[in-house]
């Protein structure tokens, strides 16, 4: 007879886990001394890095955050010197986002580093199938708070 060992994740409801990964990983980037204490905006800067022309409302939309909450963390950002904000052409009221010559050195450090612990904890072995199924909780997750 064999027993296998449980433990606390075994029990635990699957949004408890998801939040739990979640938690973790910023925990994980925090001990990292060789960069920024910024984890939050490290995700902002990567995505600025990653596309063109993203302005401050696309960062809000693609992140689920206040538009205030987006603007704070610009500001630290570009106080830092890794975001620059120009007005767009088309409409002066609108500000397009772009990295500066130390902010992509850092989106390209913080992106190796969330590749790493991708790597350590395993997500890199999720087939396509599973990754997709949780892209899809997540879609469902923000449609169900539109009603």
């Amino acid at each position: 007879m064999t027993t296998e060992k449980t433990d606390k994740f075994d029990s635990m409801p699957f949004f408890a886990l998801i939040h739990h990964i979640s938690k973790n990983k910023l925990i994980y980037s925090r001990k990292n001394p060789n960069r920024i204490d910024m984890v939050h905006e490290g995700r902002y800067l990567m995505e600025i890095h990653k596309r063109n022309n993203l302005s401050q409302d696309d960062l809000a939309n693609i992140f689920g955050q206040s538009k205030g909450t987006i603007a704070k963390a610009l500001r630290k950002l570009e106080d830092n010197g890794y975001v620059e904000r120009t007005v767009d052409e088309n409409n002066r009221r609108k500000y397009i986002l772009k990295t500066t010559k130390e902010g992509e050195e850092l989106a390209i450090l913080l992106k190796k580093d969330l590749d790493e612990w991708e790597e350590k904890v395993g997500i890199n072995e999720l087939d396509d199938e599973t990754k997709n199924q949780l892209r899809k909780i997540a879609r469902k997750s923000e449609e169900i708070l539109k009603e």
